[in-house]
Parts: C-alpha cells; sequence; structure tokens
C-alpha cells in the first residue's frame, strides 16, 4: 500500500496491465461506444473505470485466458453502464425537487403590492398618533427599548407605556384590518 491507500502493483503486474489495456482497449471501446448511443466522452470514461476496475482485480484477472478476460471486462463495462444509468435516471427524478429547494421563490407581485399598501396604511397610523402615544410606540417598536427603558426616559410610570402601546397596536389593527390574513384576535373564539 502508498501513502493513500491504494494498493500498488508490482512493476511486471504494471508491464503486463500495460500489455492488456493495448491489446483490448479499441475493442472495449468499440462496445462501450454503442452501449453510450455514441457518445465519445461517456465511453471513454466508461472505458476507463472499467480499465481501472481491472487494475484493481488484476491479480486474479490476470490468471484467466483471453477469451474469459474480455468476458470480464465486458460484463464488468455492462455492469458500470447500468450503474451509471441507474445514477443518472435517480438525478433526474430528484433534479426538481432539488430545483424547487435551491432556487429562490417565484415574486409574488400581488403580495407585495398589498404589503407595500398596508406598510404605507401602518405609517400613516403611526404618524397621526397623539405625541406621547407616537413616541412611546416608536421607541419600541423602532428602537427595541424595554418598556422600564422607555419608562425611564420619557420620566412615566410603565404602566402608563403599557397603555398606550396597547392603544396603538388597538389602532394599528383597526386600520389595517383588511391587510390582516387571519382577522382581528380580539381574545374570542372564533366559529
Amino acid at each position: 500500500m502508498d501513502g493513500s491507500g491504494e494498493v500498488r502493483l508490482p512493476q511486471r503486474h504494471v508491464t503486463e496491465l500495460s500489455s492488456f489495456f493495448a491489446a483490448h482497449d479499441r475493442w472495449l471501446f468499440g462496445h462501450a461506444f454503442l452501449r453510450t448511443r455514441g457518445d465519445r466522452e461517456l465511453a471513454a470514461d466508461l472505458v476507463q473505470d472499467t480499465f481501472e476496475a481491472a487494475a484493481r482485480a488484476w491479480t486474479r484477472l490476470r490468471r484467466r485466458a483471453g477469451g474469459q478476460q474480455r468476458a470480464w471486462l465486458l460484463g464488468t463495462l455492462a455492469n458500470k453502464d447500468i450503474s451509471d444509468f441507474r445514477r443518472r435516471e435517480a438525478f433526474r427524478r430528484k433534479q426538481p425537487d432539488i430545483l424547487a429547494r435551491y432556487q429562490g421563490a417565484t415574486s409574488d407581485t400581488a403580495a407585495r403590492a398589498l404589503n407595500s399598501i398596508a406598510l404605507e396604511q401602518a405609517r400613516k397610523i403611526i404618524e397621526d398618533m397623539p405625541p406621547r402615544q407616537k413616541k412611546v410606540a416608536l421607541m419600541r417598536w423602532q428602537g427595541h427599548m424595554k418598556a422600564s427603558e422607555i419608562a425611564a426616559e420619557l420620566g412615566i410610570a410603565e404602566s402608563t407605556v403599557h397603555a398606550h402601546l396597547h392603544t396603538a397596536r388597538g389602532k394599528l389593527v383597526v386600520g389595517l384590518e383588511r391587510y390582516y390574513p387571519f382577522g382581528i384576535d380580539n381574545g374570542k373564539e372564533h366559529p
């Protein structure tokens, strides 16, 4: 074995294998060319894979007679072609799923337009709020401040902050009701 884990052939086997390749290469390529329906590159890859398998099995294959060696080559070529065909077919069947998974989502123009309108409406609703309520809402929603931080900054009770946020949310829900896909959640069970 060498450093890569591959079994190294003795030099005399390398010479035998080279002669074996030279003797059967054109014949095997002809069979591969027919199996691949004239695809020269695929046929060449198939021949290479077959001879690599022959090199790995050379200690057993070298003891066989010439006709048995050709039969082994042809059988190995056919098996590799079938395996390759199965791999390609499996990929072909999975390709739509793969494309669907990795392609970007199609643009939903109607939803984008509706979201844009709703966002503009929300901006108007917030803009029309009383100044203190608007400030509390923006500090919370834009500034991501906690209620206690808002109360400290504005010098008001924390319960007043919660009251302003509750009223501001209510105005947004009412103003955006037609854009809200699940209706208003008022805590009541829906039939």
